[in-house]
């Protein structure tokens, strides 16, 4: 049992760097095998199966659907902190995402947008903060801010094949900020179920993406 432990936290310590890492060179494998768009395509489709195979034997089965619930801590205080924490991505992903592409999206490019969002956050909350909330409960270095920062440096392997029209450092100001609010979100609900329900709508804003890179035929 305290081996068991010990690799635990091992890994939910070196994970966190170590993938960012592995996920640069694939992406630019699948990019130069299979295209710009295919190749985006299939380095996300590696990088959700990885978060998830990584997650659950870290963190273990049952841990994680527990963390799913609601009220498994106490509430956070003060509650405008932890609405707000919730509520700002969202509303920055519809101002700048969905409202000024709103004209050039279809039902089918919405529903891909919906589907990969869900996707995107499920796994990521599984990861990067499922993992360290079911390991580190309640540690503010392992728990919250190294996975935070890792979390936000995941987003440039992405964007190192594909550029952002806003910029890189838009993006990474967006993911430090999901990082550290919904890491600390997680840890002081001590569940995923409100920041996993926040990131799916973040991320379901993303028509442009879904329009451009997942749905390519689709286009005005």
């Amino acid at each position: 049992m305290k081996k068991a432990a010990t690799w635990r936290r091992a890994a939910a310590t070196v994970v966190p760097a170590a993938l960012p890492a592995v996920m640069l060179p694939v992406f630019r494998y699948t990019v130069r095998r299979f295209g710009q768009e295919r190749g985006y395509q299939a380095g996300f489709a590696v990088y959700w199966a990885l978060c998830w195979c990584l997650a659950l034997p870290i963190a273990g089965n049952s841990r994680l659907v527990g963390l799913w619930r609601a009220g498994n801590g106490s509430p956070a205080q003060p509650a405008v902190l932890l609405w707000s924490v919730l509520v700002i991505p969202p509303a920055g992903a519809v101002a700048t995402e969905l409202i000024p592409n709103a004209r050039k999206t279809s039902l089918p490019i919405a529903l891909v947008a919906v589907g990969v969002g869900l996707t995107n956050a499920l796994a990521e909350e599984v990861l990067w903060r499922g993992v360290p909330l079911a390991v580190f409960p309640g540690r503010r270095v392992l728990g919250w801010l190294w996975p935070s920062l890792c979390f936000t440096a995941w987003h440039l392997v992405p964007l190192s094949v594909r550029p952002h029209p806003h910029g890189r450092w838009p993006v990474l100001l967006g993911a430090g900020l999901i990082g550290l609010g919904y890491g600390w979100a997680a840890q002081r609900t001590r569940s995923l179920l409100a920041v996993s329900i926040a990131h799916a709508a973040t991320d379901a804003c993303g028509v442009r993406v879904a329009r451009d890179v997942w749905l390519p035929a689709i286009r005005d």
